[in-house]
Protein backbone atom coordinates (compact mmCIF):
# COMPACT_ATOMS: atom_id res chain seq x y z
CA UNK A 1 0.00 0.00 0.00
CA UNK A 2 1.25 3.45 -0.94
CA UNK A 3 1.62 5.65 2.12
CA UNK A 4 0.82 9.35 2.15
CA UNK A 5 3.24 11.59 4.04
CA UNK A 6 1.56 14.19 6.21
CA UNK A 7 2.28 17.26 8.29
CA UNK A 8 0.08 19.20 10.72
CA UNK A 9 0.05 22.96 11.25
CA UNK A 10 -1.18 23.91 14.72
CA UNK A 11 -0.30 21.42 17.44
CA UNK A 12 -3.07 22.38 19.85
CA UNK A 13 -6.04 20.37 21.07
CA UNK A 14 -7.45 19.55 17.62
CA UNK A 15 -4.07 19.32 15.92
CA UNK A 16 -2.83 16.67 18.33
CA UNK A 17 -5.86 14.96 19.90
CA UNK A 18 -7.56 14.51 16.56
CA UNK A 19 -5.30 14.96 13.55
CA UNK A 20 -1.88 13.84 14.76
CA UNK A 21 -3.41 10.94 16.67
CA UNK A 22 -5.34 9.78 13.60
CA UNK A 23 -2.57 10.27 11.06
CA UNK A 24 -0.05 8.56 13.36
CA UNK A 25 -2.37 5.59 13.90
CA UNK A 26 -3.66 4.97 10.37
CA UNK A 27 -1.49 2.66 8.28
CA UNK A 28 -2.25 4.68 5.14
CA UNK A 29 -0.28 7.69 6.41
CA UNK A 30 3.19 8.55 7.58
CA UNK A 31 3.08 11.56 9.91
CA UNK A 32 6.50 13.15 9.51
CA UNK A 33 6.15 16.84 10.40
CA UNK A 34 4.38 19.34 12.60
CA UNK A 35 4.55 23.10 12.89
CA UNK A 36 3.73 25.33 15.85
CA UNK A 37 5.30 28.50 17.30
CA UNK A 38 5.31 26.88 20.75
CA UNK A 39 8.50 24.98 21.56
CA UNK A 40 6.58 23.07 24.24
CA UNK A 41 3.96 21.85 21.77
CA UNK A 42 6.61 20.82 19.26
CA UNK A 43 8.51 18.88 21.91
CA UNK A 44 5.37 17.04 23.03
CA UNK A 45 4.58 15.99 19.47
CA UNK A 46 8.13 15.02 18.62
CA UNK A 47 8.15 12.65 21.57
CA UNK A 48 4.63 11.32 21.13
CA UNK A 49 4.49 10.91 17.34
CA UNK A 50 8.12 10.79 16.25
CA UNK A 51 7.63 13.71 13.86
CA UNK A 52 9.99 16.60 13.14
CA UNK A 53 8.81 19.85 14.66
CA UNK A 54 9.12 23.15 12.80
CA UNK A 55 8.75 26.56 14.41
CA UNK A 56 8.15 28.14 11.01
CA UNK A 57 5.28 27.08 8.73
CA UNK A 58 7.36 28.21 5.75
CA UNK A 59 10.11 25.83 6.84
CA UNK A 60 7.69 22.90 6.95
CA UNK A 61 6.16 23.84 3.60
CA UNK A 62 9.64 23.88 2.04
CA UNK A 63 9.97 20.13 2.65
CA UNK A 64 9.66 18.09 -0.54
CA UNK A 65 8.52 14.94 1.27
CA UNK A 66 5.03 16.11 2.30
CA UNK A 67 1.98 15.00 0.33
CA UNK A 68 -0.68 16.62 2.50
CA UNK A 69 -0.84 19.35 5.14
CA UNK A 70 -3.59 19.49 7.75
CA UNK A 71 -4.46 23.00 8.95
CA UNK A 72 -5.51 22.97 12.62
CA UNK A 73 -5.03 26.60 13.60
CA UNK A 74 -7.75 28.88 15.05
CA UNK A 75 -10.62 29.42 12.64
CA UNK A 76 -9.85 33.00 11.59
CA UNK A 77 -6.37 31.90 10.45
CA UNK A 78 -7.58 29.18 8.07
CA UNK A 79 -7.89 31.29 4.93
CA UNK A 80 -4.28 32.52 4.98
CA UNK A 81 -2.78 29.19 5.98
CA UNK A 82 -4.74 27.23 3.36
CA UNK A 83 -3.69 29.55 0.54
CA UNK A 84 -0.08 29.46 1.73
CA UNK A 85 -0.06 25.65 1.67
CA UNK A 86 -1.82 25.37 -1.69
CA UNK A 87 0.59 27.81 -3.30
CA UNK A 88 3.49 25.78 -1.89
CA UNK A 89 2.18 22.82 -3.88
CA UNK A 90 0.69 20.89 -0.98
CA UNK A 91 -2.63 19.08 -0.79
CA UNK A 92 -4.64 20.43 2.13
CA UNK A 93 -7.06 19.21 4.76
CA UNK A 94 -8.50 22.07 6.80
CA UNK A 95 -10.28 21.96 10.13
CA UNK A 96 -13.82 23.27 10.09
CA UNK A 97 -14.90 25.91 9.48
CA UNK A 98 -12.98 26.08 6.23
CA UNK A 99 -13.14 29.87 6.42
CA UNK A 100 -15.06 32.82 7.87
CA UNK A 101 -17.46 33.74 5.07
CA UNK A 102 -18.53 33.07 1.50
CA UNK A 103 -16.05 35.50 -0.05
CA UNK A 104 -13.15 33.66 1.63
CA UNK A 105 -14.62 30.32 0.56
CA UNK A 106 -14.73 31.35 -3.09
CA UNK A 107 -11.17 32.62 -2.76
CA UNK A 108 -10.03 29.23 -1.43
CA UNK A 109 -11.88 27.32 -4.14
CA UNK A 110 -10.20 29.50 -6.76
CA UNK A 111 -6.79 28.89 -5.16
CA UNK A 112 -7.31 25.12 -5.22
CA UNK A 113 -8.36 25.27 -8.87
CA UNK A 114 -5.45 27.55 -9.77
CA UNK A 115 -2.82 25.38 -8.09
CA UNK A 116 -4.38 22.04 -9.02
CA UNK A 117 -4.05 20.83 -5.43
CA UNK A 118 -6.63 19.02 -3.32
CA UNK A 119 -8.55 20.91 -0.62
CA UNK A 120 -11.11 19.34 1.70
CA UNK A 121 -12.68 20.46 4.98
CA UNK A 122 -12.53 18.10 7.97
CA UNK A 123 -16.23 17.33 8.41
CA UNK A 124 -15.67 14.11 10.33
CA UNK A 125 -19.03 14.31 12.10
CA UNK A 126 -20.68 12.96 8.96
CA UNK A 127 -19.49 9.63 10.34
CA UNK A 128 -21.04 9.97 13.83
CA UNK A 129 -23.08 6.90 14.76
CA UNK A 130 -26.31 8.88 15.12
CA UNK A 131 -25.72 10.71 11.84
CA UNK A 132 -25.12 7.45 9.99
CA UNK A 133 -28.30 6.00 11.51
CA UNK A 134 -30.36 9.05 10.55
CA UNK A 135 -28.86 9.09 7.04
CA UNK A 136 -29.70 5.42 6.49
CA UNK A 137 -33.25 6.07 7.69
CA UNK A 138 -33.76 9.01 5.32
CA UNK A 139 -32.28 7.16 2.36
CA UNK A 140 -34.47 4.12 3.00
CA UNK A 141 -37.56 6.18 2.19
CA UNK A 142 -39.45 5.00 5.27
CA UNK A 143 -40.16 8.58 6.38
CA UNK A 144 -41.76 9.62 3.10
CA UNK A 145 -41.65 13.25 2.05
CA UNK A 146 -39.84 15.23 4.76
CA UNK A 147 -41.62 18.26 6.25
CA UNK A 148 -39.14 19.60 8.78
CA UNK A 149 -36.05 18.75 10.84
CA UNK A 150 -34.76 19.85 14.22
CA UNK A 151 -31.25 19.48 15.65
CA UNK A 152 -30.75 20.59 19.24
CA UNK A 153 -27.72 20.54 21.54
CA UNK A 154 -27.99 22.16 24.96
CA UNK A 155 -25.53 21.96 27.81
CA UNK A 156 -23.84 24.08 30.45
CA UNK A 157 -20.12 24.03 29.77
CA UNK A 158 -17.15 26.44 29.77
CA UNK A 159 -15.61 24.58 26.82
CA UNK A 160 -15.24 27.82 24.83
CA UNK A 161 -12.84 29.11 27.48
CA UNK A 162 -10.88 25.98 28.29
CA UNK A 163 -10.58 23.70 25.25
CA UNK A 164 -7.43 25.29 23.83
CA UNK A 165 -4.00 24.21 25.09
CA UNK A 166 -2.31 26.15 27.90
CA UNK A 167 0.72 26.93 25.72
CA UNK A 168 -1.46 29.04 23.39
CA UNK A 169 -4.84 30.52 24.41
CA UNK A 170 -7.26 28.10 26.09
CA UNK A 171 -10.01 30.69 25.63
CA UNK A 172 -9.56 31.51 21.93
CA UNK A 173 -12.98 30.09 21.04
CA UNK A 174 -14.51 32.90 23.12
CA UNK A 175 -12.63 35.60 21.19
CA UNK A 176 -13.85 37.24 18.01
CA UNK A 177 -10.44 37.86 16.46
CA UNK A 178 -9.73 34.12 16.42
CA UNK A 179 -13.09 33.18 14.90
CA UNK A 180 -14.73 32.05 18.12
CA UNK A 181 -18.39 31.42 18.87
CA UNK A 182 -20.75 28.48 18.53
CA UNK A 183 -21.92 29.34 15.01
CA UNK A 184 -18.35 28.89 13.78
CA UNK A 185 -17.52 26.02 16.15
CA UNK A 186 -20.57 23.75 16.18
CA UNK A 187 -22.49 25.27 13.26
CA UNK A 188 -20.31 23.75 10.53
CA UNK A 189 -20.88 20.24 11.90
CA UNK A 190 -24.62 20.56 12.41
CA UNK A 191 -25.34 22.36 9.14
CA UNK A 192 -23.10 19.99 7.16
CA UNK A 193 -24.89 17.00 8.72
CA UNK A 194 -28.25 18.55 7.85
CA UNK A 195 -27.31 19.17 4.24
CA UNK A 196 -26.05 15.59 3.94
CA UNK A 197 -29.33 14.23 5.37
CA UNK A 198 -31.38 16.26 2.89
CA UNK A 199 -29.03 15.66 -0.07
CA UNK A 200 -27.91 19.29 -0.42
CA UNK A 201 -31.15 20.97 -1.52
CA UNK A 202 -31.22 24.60 -2.66
CA UNK A 203 -31.66 27.10 0.18
CA UNK A 204 -34.49 29.64 0.10
CA UNK A 205 -33.65 31.79 3.13
CA UNK A 206 -31.98 31.85 6.55
CA UNK A 207 -32.82 33.42 9.91
CA UNK A 208 -30.36 33.44 12.82
CA UNK A 209 -30.27 34.62 16.42
CA UNK A 210 -26.93 34.79 18.24
CA UNK A 211 -26.49 35.68 21.91
CA UNK A 212 -23.48 36.27 24.15
CA UNK A 213 -24.80 35.10 27.51
CA UNK A 214 -22.16 33.70 29.87
CA UNK A 215 -18.86 32.63 28.38
CA UNK A 216 -18.04 35.60 26.14
CA UNK A 217 -18.92 39.25 25.58
CA UNK A 218 -17.62 39.05 22.00
CA UNK A 219 -19.08 35.93 20.40
CA UNK A 220 -22.13 33.71 20.68
CA UNK A 221 -22.63 31.00 23.27
CA UNK A 222 -26.24 30.60 22.09
CA UNK A 223 -26.92 30.01 18.41
CA UNK A 224 -30.23 29.38 16.65
CA UNK A 225 -30.53 29.06 12.87
CA UNK A 226 -33.70 28.46 10.86
CA UNK A 227 -33.16 27.36 7.25
CA UNK A 228 -35.95 27.15 4.69
CA UNK A 229 -35.22 25.16 1.54
CA UNK A 230 -36.67 25.60 -1.93
CA UNK A 231 -38.25 22.13 -1.70
CA UNK A 232 -40.40 23.26 1.25
CA UNK A 233 -38.42 21.67 4.10
CA UNK A 234 -37.80 23.85 7.16
CA UNK A 235 -34.83 23.06 9.42
CA UNK A 236 -34.09 24.35 12.91
CA UNK A 237 -30.53 24.11 14.29
CA UNK A 238 -30.01 25.24 17.89
CA UNK A 239 -26.98 24.90 20.14
CA UNK A 240 -25.88 26.48 23.39
CA UNK A 241 -23.45 25.95 26.25
CA UNK A 242 -25.42 28.05 28.76
CA UNK A 243 -28.49 25.83 29.34
CA UNK A 244 -28.40 23.51 32.36
CA UNK A 245 -30.13 20.73 30.51
CA UNK A 246 -27.68 18.28 28.98
CA UNK A 247 -30.03 17.44 26.12
CA UNK A 248 -29.70 17.03 22.41
CA UNK A 249 -30.85 15.09 19.42
CA UNK A 250 -32.26 15.04 15.91
CA UNK A 251 -35.88 14.97 14.74
CA UNK A 252 -36.82 14.35 11.10
CA UNK A 253 -40.56 14.55 10.48
CA UNK A 254 -41.96 12.99 7.31
CA UNK A 255 -45.34 12.22 5.81
CA UNK A 256 -45.15 8.51 6.66
CA UNK A 257 -43.02 8.44 9.81
CA UNK A 258 -40.86 10.49 12.18
CA UNK A 259 -37.28 9.76 13.18
CA UNK A 260 -36.00 10.80 16.59
CA UNK A 261 -32.64 9.75 17.98
CA UNK A 262 -32.58 6.21 16.62
CA UNK A 263 -36.30 5.51 16.80
CA UNK A 264 -38.78 5.55 13.91
CA UNK A 265 -42.44 6.17 14.80
CA UNK A 266 -45.19 5.62 12.23
CA UNK A 267 -48.93 4.96 12.09
CA UNK A 268 -51.84 7.11 13.18
CA UNK A 269 -53.99 7.77 16.25
CA UNK A 270 -53.40 5.30 19.06
CA UNK A 271 -51.65 2.89 16.72
CA UNK A 272 -48.19 4.41 16.31
CA UNK A 273 -45.65 1.59 16.40
CA UNK A 274 -42.00 2.34 17.11
CA UNK A 275 -39.12 0.56 15.42
CA UNK A 276 -35.41 0.94 15.98
CA UNK A 277 -33.41 2.54 13.20
CA UNK A 278 -30.40 0.67 11.89
CA UNK A 279 -27.44 1.05 14.25
CA UNK A 280 -24.15 1.91 12.59
CA UNK A 281 -20.84 2.31 14.39
CA UNK A 282 -19.06 5.64 14.40
CA UNK A 283 -16.26 5.80 11.84
CA UNK A 284 -14.37 9.10 11.99
CA UNK A 285 -11.34 7.49 10.35
CA UNK A 286 -13.40 7.26 7.14
CA UNK A 287 -12.56 10.88 6.35
CA UNK A 288 -8.81 10.29 6.19
CA UNK A 289 -9.21 6.92 4.48
CA UNK A 290 -11.04 8.79 1.74
CA UNK A 291 -8.25 11.39 1.50
CA UNK A 292 -5.76 8.57 0.99
CA UNK A 293 -7.95 6.88 -1.63
CA UNK A 294 -8.43 10.18 -3.44
CA UNK A 295 -4.71 10.94 -3.59
CA UNK A 296 -3.58 7.42 -4.47
CA UNK A 297 -6.44 6.02 -6.56
CA UNK A 298 -8.49 9.01 -7.70
CA UNK A 299 -11.53 8.22 -5.56
CA UNK A 300 -14.00 11.11 -5.36
CA UNK A 301 -13.65 13.29 -2.29
CA UNK A 302 -16.17 12.50 0.42
CA UNK A 303 -16.24 16.21 1.37
CA UNK A 304 -15.94 18.15 -1.89
CA UNK A 305 -15.59 21.91 -1.91
CA UNK A 306 -18.98 22.63 -3.47
CA UNK A 307 -20.73 20.92 -0.56
CA UNK A 308 -18.64 22.92 1.89
CA UNK A 309 -19.45 26.08 -0.04
CA UNK A 310 -23.18 25.51 0.49
CA UNK A 311 -22.64 25.14 4.24
CA UNK A 312 -20.47 28.28 4.37
CA UNK A 313 -23.12 30.17 2.39
CA UNK A 314 -25.63 29.34 5.12
CA UNK A 315 -23.24 30.48 7.87
CA UNK A 316 -22.55 33.66 5.90
CA UNK A 317 -26.29 34.33 5.62
CA UNK A 318 -26.77 33.49 9.30
CA UNK A 319 -24.20 36.09 10.32
CA UNK A 320 -25.90 38.72 8.20
CA UNK A 321 -29.30 37.76 9.61
CA UNK A 322 -28.06 37.95 13.20
CA UNK A 323 -26.59 41.40 12.54
CA UNK A 324 -29.75 42.75 10.92
CA UNK A 325 -32.44 40.80 12.76
CA UNK A 326 -33.97 39.99 9.37
CA UNK A 327 -34.43 36.91 7.23
CA UNK A 328 -31.72 36.69 4.55
CA UNK A 329 -32.72 35.28 1.18
CA UNK A 330 -30.41 32.99 -0.77
CA UNK A 331 -32.89 32.13 -3.50
CA UNK A 332 -33.32 33.82 -6.85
Amino acid sequence: MEKITAGVLGLGSMGTGWHCDTLHRLEQFDLVAGSDPSAERRAICEEQYGLTGHESFDEMLARDDLDVITIATPSAMHRDHVIQALEAGKNVVCEKPLCMDLAECDELIAAAERTGMMLSAYQNRRWDADQLSALETVRSGVLGDIFFTKQVSMSYSPIMRVYGVKEFRPQWRAEKKYGGGLLYDFGPHRIDQLLQLLDWPAVRDVYCDLKSCVWSDEVDDYCMVVIRFENGITSHVETTTVARLGMGGTVIAGRDATYMDGTIKSGEGDDQPETAAVEIERDWDAFYRNIHAHLTAGEALAVPLQQTRQMIAIIDAALRSAASGQVVSLGE
